[in-house]
């Protein structure tokens, strides 16, 4: 058992969230969410061996509403408008996961994930009744959960062995995840002003992934007693298609479209006080769309580009 680590937690929290409004779409309003958390958490490790160790975690935590998503305004985003629910309140978590990780050097590790979300009352965004397709935001069912598995791998690629010798990395991190809930119109019409007829019974959760890809190769060089060092880091992201808002009155759901991006970070210590970083974003520029799905075919709701975006920054640290 000396090898066994184990960590026990219980927090305690009193959570108070006050909203008031005077907008166009009611009179003035005032919302009050109250809630009182206890929330135990267990963490344990165990050492396999001097590289590698098993991890166990298991917690139970909540997430409660932004102050956008309850207060009853119009937010007014550059493509799409939303607008809160006063009678929106927080979600529930209960968390497990198990991972394995191996160190081959102090500077590198590999490790496999595999983890699980159970959800009360999740939160999700739907679109409403309106002439706009206007989106708010709903605890749209009972429950929910999420089961996934992640690979991250960190690995030096070349390395000098001396004095302010240049170094190579290289990391790539993976995750997987499947959702899914239950969607019930009753329920929320039952708790909030909207009446919703949701197109099917169940979904995944709006916003989360089934895939997420972040990869990158770092350069690293010191010099001059390692006052003056570079750091070029090029760095992509990839996201498989999610849900934006889940779909009602017969439409399909609003899903935006898988996108990688590619960015280049440069930073250069010019001496232990003065810095200069060269950052340039978006290099590949994707397309960004958003389709409804519909049975008779796909129908692209929006398509645009960001464009590529470079900074140039001084910085002087004292």
């Amino acid at each position: 058992f000396n090898k066994l680590i184990a960590v026990v937690g219980i927090r305690g929290e009193g959570i108070s969230q006050r909203v008031s409004w005077d907008t166009q779409l009611g009179d003035t309003g005032k919302d009050r969410l109250i809630k009182n958390a206890f929330l135990p958490s267990l963490t344990l490790k165990y050492e396999l061996n001097d590289k590698q160790n098993l991890r166990l975690g298991a917690s139970k935590t909540y997430t409660l509403p932004q102050f956008k998503e309850r207060a009853l305004f119009l937010y007014e985003e550059v493509l799409q408008v939303k607008i809160g629910n006063p009678d929106l309140y927080e979600s529930d978590d209960y968390n497990l996961d198990l991972k394995w990780e191996f160190f081959p050097k102090s500077d590198e590790v590999v490790s496999v994930t595999a983890f699980g979300k159970y959800i009360q009352n999740p939160i999700n965004e739907i679109t409403i009744a309106s002439s706009t397709n206007d989106v708010s935001f709903v605890n749209t069912g009972d429950t929910g959960y999420a089961t996934g598995a992640e690979l991250e791998i960190r690995k030096n690629i070349f390395s000098q062995n001396k004095e302010n010798g240049a170094k190579i990395s290289s990391g790539l991190n993976i995750s997987y995840l499947y959702t899914s809930q239950d969607l019930d119109a009753k329920k929320i019409q039952k708790e909030t002003n909207y009446n919703v007829a949701f197109t099917d019974t169940k979904s995944a959760f709006t916003g989360a992934s089934d895939l997420l890809v972040n990869a990158d190769v770092t350069y690293f060089k010191e010099w001059n007693d390692k006052n003056t060092s570079l750091t070029s880091t090029l760095a992509f992201t990839y996201f498989s298609d999610r849900i934006n808002a889940i779909g009602t009155n017969g439409n399909g759901n609003l899903v935006d479209k898988a996108v990688g991006t590619l960015d280049l970070i440069n930073r250069f210590k010019i001496n232990k006080n003065l810095g200069l970083s060269l950052i340039a974003r978006n290099l590949i520029d994707p397309k960004i769309e958003r389709t409804q799905e519909n049975s008779n075919g796909d129908v692209k709701m929006l398509s645009y580009k960001k464009g590529m975006t470079f900074s140039l920054n001084l910085n002087y640290q004292f």
